[in-house]
């Protein structure tokens, strides 16, 4: 890919830019760890949903029941991992 390309889609993605595509509010999304998505998008929202609820559901049917409700009790306490970004 040509340098100027490449210049021209990181600024488009860039949501600080000038040449962002629009005034969508972005969201920061707190994942398990502690680790900050930033300048999520809504689409970026819900695919990051459901991606882990695929992957919650894959842990519960294979942990034991003790294992599989700590699961459940984890991905529970998320509930506030996701906040709009102020800016």
């Amino acid at each position: 890919m040509r340098p100027d390309v490449s210049s021209d889609i990181k600024s488009y993605n860039d949501p600080n830019s000038c040449n962002s595509p629009s005034d969508e509010p972005l969201y920061t999304i707190t994942e398990w760890d502690g680790t900050e998505l930033l300048h999520q998008t809504k689409a970026d929202a819900v695919d990051y949903v459901r991606d882990e609820l695929k992957t919650v559901l894959v842990k519960l049917d294979v942990q034991s029941d003790d294992d599989a409700f700590e699961t459940a009790k984890e991905y529970l306490e998320l509930t506030s991992a996701i906040m709009e970004e102020q800016l």
